[in-house]
Formats: structure tokens, sequence, C-alpha cells
């Protein structure tokens, strides 16, 4: 097995260094073995060093918590080892790397001198992990901890927002989450860390001395040697162990530090010393006049100074000069560019937003799921159900704060026009009596619900279980908002689909209907604007286009025959009848309609006018007359509402449209339905409600 195969074996090796670890608490190692660890805890704490430093973020080191606290108590445990060789062997210790480090290492005065030296460069060495490094790590990864999460709701509904508003895409926003959660996740942990590097620092402190003095009490006691002897030979070994735990556990510490006072970057640490320490021309000939000066100075070392003042300069030089280089390159692409430069493009400033949601200060809450806010949520859902529904992919919803508005207040545009606005009280709910009885008052601040005009009051959250008690449908500010928008999404639903977006529909279709979709052809002869707008006509009376195969089998059928999409959009309704008839079923599986009066009927016979654009009208004239006919349509409209019924209307097919569209001009948009006749399939169980007439004696048969 090569190395590659054995790097594969990840788990494996990481148990079984654990299983080592433990051993070595319990089981004497001999000097080579020890030899051989040391040697490893040195490396090992100069590859977490350098690896910190290459980092461009903290994150991207997201093992290092757990890896401090392995190598922590690797070192531990080595020291626990090291310790029993030295009190057991005494003299016969055997591992070169501890006796190197405690004499040829630390150097010094001949005999007791060198060992003075070595402790002194120890405690040097404590001091500078206990108070500077390891306090000072410490301190940054509580700060940046509490910072982090401090920050992570309004990083979190960044996130949310440039994804609602299709800046990024839902693979690039889980990216995004992911690593914000990493981050959160790597600094709570380095919080906890830190304190296992101050436990390391201490506990290397405690086992030296106790090597120290313990070597010296078992050396002149047991073993019988001299007091001197005792702390020549423990002393060495103890310094020895002492500089080589405590050199990797500041290479940990130290990578610690940077770790932790990383912030996030494009770059490494080592680009970004360079080019902001080093990145300055001028700084470095200040710099370099200085220490020339200095060399001038009696007693100062001339030559040292001189020669690190030119070096310096020298680096000063070299910058500036490859500076200009760079800028005159960039001027001369530059003149290139402007030669060749055209007029500029501020096409993305006429860009307008299919779909936009402004909210007020006090509803931004509303969009951050971590306060519990989940309109984002919510619009998934809306665009979802909507696919599900009508076979409509409704554009991303961009929501947008705007400082021009009232704080509590949200305007919905759609195609940049402003089509509904309202007033929301983020910190309450919205109770309706939707039932059919009156209820007992509470107590609230009243208001009109935006979708559908109903009265509504804002209670406090905390009243909600009696409010509910009390028979009161209870909603939240997110809901209200939710609701309106699919209200008006409905309404304005043929606006929202564009060639663009039918091309799209016909492509998705030509996957699994190829022949139906050559036959279309809508690449010919305007033929995509015809089925855009045959489908806008369904879509604007309320009629789903999810069973696209269908809807265009009659398009593809009846194309020969005429190009117009009122026509079109009539031969489509007889294709999909049993669909429409059996989206108008009640409860009771039964189809409640209004018939017509025939002297009605006769007379918008005879007021039809052909239009090019809009298709057939029904332009009723006199206009007292027109006016009464509107006065029984709503009558029939409070009938149907007190009866808890959909307004239906049944009329012949040459009519249907007409009458749909003239009906349209007056009454709230999907508050009614007109359907042709012809329509209603056999079989199908239909009660006429009522019969739509004028009973006043001014309109008389003779003046129908």
């Amino acid at each position: 097995m090569n190395i590659r195969d054995l790097l594969k074996q990840s788990d494996l090796i990481l148990g079984v260094g654990v299983l080592v670890i433990l051993g070595m608490l319990i089981v004497p190692l001999p000097g080579f073995i020890l030899d051989v660890l040391l040697v490893f805890s040195l490396g090992l704490g100069l590859l977490i060093l350098l690896t910190a430093l290459s980092v461009t973020e903290p994150s991207e080191f997201s093992i290092f918590p757990s890896l401090l606290l392995i190598t922590t108590l690797f070192r531990l445990a080595l020291n626990v080892s090291t310790t029993r060789s030295i009190l057991s062997k005494g003299p016969a210790m055997n591992s070169s790397v501890i006796e190197a480090f405690g004499t040829f290492v630390v150097g010094g005065e001949a005999g007791l001198g060198k060992y003075v030296v070595g402790l002194i460069i120890f405690i040097i060495l404590t001091i500078v992990q206990v108070m500077v490094i390891t306090r000072g790590a410490t301190r940054i990864s509580e700060v940046a901890a509490r910072f982090t999460l401090d920050g992570l709701p309004q990083k979190q509904m960044s996130i949310d927002m440039e994804l609602n508003s299709g800046a990024i895409t839902e693979q690039e926003a889980k990216i995004k989450r992911d690593k914000l959660q990493r981050e959160v996740n790597f600094y709570g942990a380095m919080d906890g860390a830190s304190k296992f590097v101050q436990g390391d620092v201490r506990a290397g402190l405690i086992i030296t001395a106790i090597n120290l003095i313990g070597g010296v009490i078992i050396g002149s006691t047991i073993r019988g040697e001299s007091f001197l002897i005792a702390i020549e030979t423990y002393g060495k070994f103890t310094i020895g162990d002492g500089l080589v735990s405590q050199i990797p556990g500041l290479l940990s510490t130290t990578a610690t530090g940077i770790i932790v006072t990383r912030s996030s970057s494009e770059k490494k640490l080592t680009s970004e010393i360079k080019d902001q320490l080093f990145g300055n021309a001028r700084t470095l000939y200040v710099v370099s006049g200085a220490l020339a000066l200095a060399s001038l100075i009696p007693g100062l070392p001339f030559f040292s100074l001189m020669f690190l003042s030119a070096g310096i300069g020298y680096l000063g030089y070299s910058i500036e000069r490859v500076a200009k280089e760079e800028i005159k390159k960039i001027e001369t692409v530059s003149q290139e560019k402007v030669s060749e430069r055209k007029p500029e493009n501020y096409i993305k400033e006429i860009t307008v937003e299919a779909i936009q949601v402004e909210l007020g200060r006090d509803l931004l809450p509303l969009v951050d799921a971590s306060s519990g806010g989940h309109l984002l949520e919510q619009i998934a859902n809306t665009r979802k159900k909507f696919a599900t529904d009508f076979g409509l992919v409704i554009p991303a919803i961009r929501i947008v704060d705007n400082l021009e508005i009232s704080h509590d207040n949200y305007a919905i545009k759609i195609n940049g026009v402003v089509v509904g606005q309202s007033v929301v009280k983020a910190d309450r709910l919205m109770a309706m009596n939707t039932s059919q009885r009156e209820l007992e008052a509470i107590a609230g601040e009243n208001f009109t619900e935006p979708a559908f005009g109903m009265k509504a009051i804002w209670i406090d959250p905390n009243t909600r279980p009696d409010v509910e008690n009390k028979g009161y449908t209870v909603v939240d500010p997110s809901t209200v908002i939710i609701t309106h928008l699919k209200e008006l999404i409905s309404t304005f639903a043929s606006q929202l689909l564009g060639r663009e977006e039918v091309k799209a529909l016909l492509e998705h279709l030509r996957q699994t209907h190829p022949t139906l979709v050559q036959e279309l052809d809508y690449d010919k002869g305007g033929r995509l604007g015809v089925i855009q707008q045959t489908l806008q006509n369904l879509l604007s009376e309320g009629l789903s286009i999810k069973n696209l195969p269908k809807i265009m089998e009659a398009i593809a059928n009846n194309l020969p025959k005429s190009n117009e999409p009122y026509f079109l959009s009539e031969a489509v309704r007889q294709s999909i009848s049993r669909q429409i008839v059996n989206d108008f079923l009640s409860a009771d599986g039964k189809l409640h309609v209004v018939t017509i009066d025939p002297r009605i009927m006769d007379r918008m016979n005879r007021s039809l006018v052909r239009d090019e654009v809009d298709g057939n009208n029904i332009i009723i004239l006199p206009n007292e007359i027109r006016i009464r006919v509107m006065e029984s349509v709503f009558a029939e409209l409070q009938k149907a509402a007190e009866d808890g019924r959909f307004l239906i209307f049944v009329i012949s097919r040459i009519l249907r449209q007409p009458f749909a569209f003239f009906l349209a001009k007056e009454l709230p948009p999907r508050n009614f339905a007109v359907i042709a006749s012809e329509e209603i399939q056999r079989g199908v169980p239909t009660e006429i409600s009522s019969v739509l007439t004028l009973v006043t004696k001014e309109e008389q048969p003779q003046e129908a």
C-alpha cells in the first residue's frame, strides 16, 4: 500500500492516532520513539502555522478548533511520556531531541550557566505565550464569536433578499448560507478551543517544574547523586523537554492568533502583507531616509544601518518602477478603448422588475427568518402554487426596502406600476370575522383587509388564543401581505405572461409533444404573439393554462381558420370546457348559475360592435339602459354573496366573451365568471339560482 492509498484511510489513521495518544499516557516509550513523536509534534505545529498563514478566510480552516484540541492532547500525552522517562531513567535518558534542546540549542556559559540561560529562555517563551499570544487570541475569539452571532440575522436577511430579488440563484444562496453557518460554527468553536491553548501552556509550565523538582529530589535521595550533579542532569533534560514542548505550543498559539484576527479576504495573508505593508514606495523612502540619518548618530552601527537603508530604498525604487509600468500599460489600454469608445449604454437603468414588493423600515423583520419572519418562504410557496394551479411560472419577486414610504407601509408593483398598497403592523396580528354571525367585540385597532376589503382588527399577539376562541380568524402580518400579493398576481396574471415566458412554455412542451409544437410553428408569421394573447385572454378570466397540450391542440386545430386571439380563446374554452365547469362546481357538486333574460340578450345582440383590438364589444345605448343592466348585475352579486356562492352567468357562446368584457369594466375583477351554455357538458348537475332581468317599469319589452 502506497502513501496515497494510506491517506485515503483517514478514519483509520485518526482512530489509531487517538489510541496512540491514550497509550502514551500509560505505556513507557523508548527514547527513539519519543524522538520521532517530538519531531512529529514540531512538524505538525509548523504545518498548522503555515496553513493558518495561507487561508483567505477563517472558515476555510474549519477543522482548526478540533485540530487544536487533538494536538493539545497529543503534546500533554507527550509531556507525560517524557516526564516518565526523565524521572525513571535519570542520566540514562536517551532522547536525542531533548538532549539537543537542553544543551546545544540554548548555548550559554560552560557548566550550569547554559542551563540558567535555557531556563530563562523557557520562562520567556512561557510568558509570551501566556501573557501575550494566548490571552490576546482568547479575547479576540470571544469578541469575534459574539459579533458573528450578533450579525447573523442581518447576514441571513441579506442572503434571502438577494435570492428573492433574483440577484443570486437558489444554489448560490445555499452556498452562502452554508458558508455563513460554517463561519458561525467556527468562531463558536474557537471561543472554546482557545481555552485549551491556555490550559496547555499552564500544564506545560507545571510539568516542567515537576520534572526539575522531582528529578533533583530523586537524583539526590534515591540515586545518591550530589545536588549539583542532580541539578545539571535533570536541569538539562527538563529545559530540553520544556523547550521542545513549548515551541510546538507556541506555533499553535500563534496560528490561533492569526486565524481569529483574520478577516475575510480574497487574498492570502502573505499577499496582503506584501500589498499593504510594502506597497507604498513613498513610505519605504521615508523609512530608508530615517535609517540613513540614524547611521550618522555616534555609537550606532553605521554599516548595518546603511545596508538596511539601501535595501529598503532599493525596494521602494523597484515598487515605484513597477507601478509606473503598470500605469503606462493602463493608459495605453485606456487610449485604445477611448478611440473605440461607443456611446454609453444605460439599458440597465430602464429595467423594470416584473413584480416588486417595497417594504417600510418596520416591516423588514418579516423577511428575516432568524427573527421569526417567513414572508420569503410564503412567497416561494406562492410561486409554486401558481405554477401548480395555473401553469404560470411567476417571475422572481423582488423585495426592497423603501425609505420614502411610511415605516409600516408596503407597496406592490407589477411592471413598475403600483397596483396595491396598505398598512401592516409588524408587531400585531390581524383578526377577522369570516363567519356569517355576530361575534363578541374585541379590543384592537380597526383596519380594512387590503385583499378583499373585509373589516379587520389589529390585536395584541398575546390575546390570540382568546380571540380565536371567540370565533375570529387570526393571521400574521406576513399572511396579510402575501394574501394581497396573491390576489393582485391573479388579477394581473395576464400581464406577467410575455413572449419569452410563452416561448419557454412551448419549449418545455416540445420535450413531451414535439409533433404538436412543430405543427404550431410559432416562429412563423407572428404566431408566437397570437398564442401569447390567446393565453392572456384565458388568464384574464381566471382560467388555468396548466393543461398546455390540450390548449395548444385547440390552437393548432383552429389556426388555419383564423389567427384572431379572441376566436382562438373561445375555441380553447370549448376544448377545456370540462375543466372550466369542474372548477366552478360548488361544494354540493352542482353548478349554480344565473341565466340572462331574453330581452337583455336581444339588446346585447343588437349592441355588438366589432373592434380590431378588443374583438366584439357590447355598447348598450342609451346609457340609462346600461346603468339599469348593471344595477341588476350588482343585485345578483349581492344575492350570490348572501347565499355563499360564486356568481356565474350562463349565456350563448357568441355573447359570452363580449358580456364578460362588458362586466369586467364595471365589477371588481375575479368576482364573477361568464360561461357559455355550450361549455356545460351533458351530465353536469346544473341549478339555476336566478335570472338576470330588468324589473323596473321603465324597461319594458317594447323598449328593448
